[in-house]
């Protein structure tokens, strides 16, 4: 298989030509931010909201960009055409340049990579997940750098426990799971999220306008562990996975998921929402 084309620094070369300076403090210090995009039918999904917070990543680093909003449409477009990939990821890396003492920024480089991904199912992933919480709680949570250290230190351990993901928790109020947001259902089928210490989720943001246009009440607020022992339903979101149902989280165990679940319900209205943006875009 061919490698891909990706854009790095002004030139559109094959993936496996591009290469970062060992100065550069996305590989030095880990200063990086990075967005990602899933690409079906050859359709960007919901680009302007990842441009919008890619350009407000790169703004809280003090990245400077360079590229235009437009010019990285264009860039997007350009390497969609080129690839052929119609159900694949677009990752928009920003790192912190090459450094010239290994502390200070400078020059950016920007790397635009398309790479397959297989489309999350059409029917709601089951049996769903696991969770277990961890104590732990990002830098800059609101920023999408490219700093997932604890996530991936935290792998055997999360092995050991017989679970599939980990959900962070600080002083017994938990914010997200590594490249997740979080919900849980009350018992009176108020939709629930943290809505600070985390990052705002693309699929979250949709969630919003989706649950509020069904007549589902959502509410951003803190969310102790108690509450997840009071909820009827969990799940979690993310632009790859769209919607997944949470079985379990540490020794509080939800009923077996069901049809006509709130998180069903969310489910395939997502799925219709994806699909209208498809057709939009076009």
């Amino acid at each position: 298989m061919n490698s891909p084309t990706c854009y790095c620094n002004g030139e559109l070369i094959p993936y496996s030509a591009s290469s970062v300076p060992l100065n550069d403090l996305g590989l030095q210090r880990g200063y990086g931010i990075f967005d990602f995009l899933r690409i079906t039918e050859n359709v960007p999904l919901f680009w302007e909201d990842h441009l919008d917070r890619f350009y407000h990543s790169a703004a809280e680093m003090l990245l400077p960009m360079l590229q235009t909003r437009d010019q990285l449409k264009s860039i997007i477009k350009e390497l969609i055409r080129i690839n052929q990939l119609p159900f694949s990821g677009i990752k928009i890396v920003l790192t912190g340049g090459a450094s010239p003492d290994g502390y200070t920024i400078g020059s950016p480089n920007l790397f635009i990579i398309q790479q397959s991904i297989a489309p999350p199912p059409a029917a709601i992933f089951l049996p769903g997940y696991k969770l277990f919480t961890y104590p732990y709680q990002r830098q800059l949570p609101e920023v999408k750098t490219t700093d997932y250290l604890m996530a991936i230190r935290l792998q055997p351990w999360l092995k050991e426990q017989g679970g599939d993901d980990i959900l962070y928790q600080q002083n017994e109020m938990v914010s997200e799971c590594p490249r997740s947001n979080f919900f849980i259902v009350t018992q009176n089928n108020t939709l629930v999220t943290p809505g600070r210490n985390i990052l705002k989720g693309i699929t979250r943001k949709q969630l919003f306008t989706i649950a509020s246009s069904a007549g589902i009440e959502v509410e951003e607020r803190d969310i102790c562990i108690q509450d997840i022992e009071n909820a009827k339903e969990a799940f979690i979101t993310s632009s790859t996975k769209r919607i997944i149902p949470v079985t379990q989280v540490d020794t509080k165990r939800f009923e077996p998921f069901s049809a006509g679940s709130v998180t069903d319900s969310l489910f395939n209205a997502f799925c219709e929402w994806e699909k209208a943006a498809i057709q939009n875009h076009f």
